[in-house]
């Protein structure tokens, strides 16, 4: 996102300052049912809001005849839920913005945030139920960030986050650099152990250069299709994982080749790692079958994070 309002200012002759000033509401929980038909839909909704424009006068004076109230800002999103026809927070968001932009001329941008919360509809006896979901407690999140100017067409980055993927086998990794503190021990071809567990807390968004024909919410899920695809490789055989940083470039890059409407694709895979148990100290034989698993949050972790741009891409 570009810079909030920049204003310059000078309170004493030996000091001058710039000030960047941005305000809104964040954490909204936004929550819709969608009763169109016999088939109830859920979008669960949490908004962060930002407006950018002439409001400086609040921070240099504290006039505030330019700020529109943050509860104001909270209650506008609840109405524009009820008066938007959406299934994804990209249409939402940029249907906010443009209101926003539409009844208050001095704000010149809007900047939005929106995580989706992923509810499933049950099935009984295969069949789809008209109006009861299910959700963990710690679902699946959707999200979007979302800017919404005067001068150009809103700028859309979807993605997901906290999604964990794994492959059990066909990982490796070899050939690194090995100094006098390395300990690490070669996975694959030739070294004791042939292969590994691969694991990450994936992080994942995709940037896009016009809206999909498709609609977001049908291409968000085409594209994250495609992610997960070329991170197992195919379904009897898979494909050797030489590096997660060789698997990420793959997934970003195939997904580029296949969806042309998209700019950017970002993918943060910190590792979660898988240590086969030491049970031959009780005389035991465990040929990766047991493991101890780490997590990436509290535990130290190595990241790698592959950011891949379409060339000629302004993003």
């Amino acid at each position: 996102a570009a810079a909030a309002e920049s204003h310059e200012h000078t309170s004493h002759p030996a000091m001058a300052y710039r000030l960047e000033s941005t305000y809104g509401k964040q954490a909204v929980p936004v929550f819709k049912l969608r009763k169109g038909g016999r088939m109830h839909e859920v979008v669960d909704l949490e908004v962060k809001i930002m407006l950018e424009g002439q409001v400086a006068d609040s921070w240099l004076t504290g006039d505030n005849h330019q700020i529109v109230p943050t509860e104001t800002q909270k209650n506008t999103c609840y109405a524009l839920a009820l008066k938007t026809e959406y299934d994804c927070g990209e249409d939402y968001a940029i249907a906010l913005g443009k209101d926003m932009l539409t009844r208050h001329k001095h704000i010149t941008a809007v900047n939005l945030e929106v995580k989706e919360r992923v509810w499933e509809r049950v099935h009984i006896d295969g069949k789809p139920h008209s109006h009861v979901f299910f959700s963990a407690r710690d679902p699946i999140k959707r999200f979007c960030r979302v800017r919404v100017t005067r001068t150009a067409a809103p700028v859309v980055t979807s993605g997901l986050i906290d999604i964990k993927l794994m492959k059990t086998t066909q990982s490796g990794f070899a050939g690194y650099i090995e100094d006098e503190y390395t300990n690490l021990q070669p996975v694959g071809a030739g070294s004791a152990s042939p292969d590994r567990i691969m694991c990450t807390l994936l992080e994942s968004s995709w940037s896009y250069a016009r809206p999909p024909a498709t609609g977001y919410a049908k291409a968000n899920k085409a594209i994250f299709d495609s992610l997960v695809e070329h991170w197992s490789g195919p379904v009897d055989t898979g494909r050797f994982s030489k590096s997660v940083q060789e698997t990420a470039y793959i997934m970003a890059t195939k997904t580029l080749d296949r969806f042309q409407e998209l700019n950017e694709v970002f993918l943060a895979t910190p590792n979660i790692h898988h240590y086969p148990y030491p049970l031959a100290q009780f005389g035991m034989s465990n040929p990766n079958i047991v493991f101890q698993s780490t997590d990436s949050v509290t535990t130290a972790s190595g990241r790698i994070e592959t950011r891949v741009k379409r060339m000629g891409s302004k993003l």
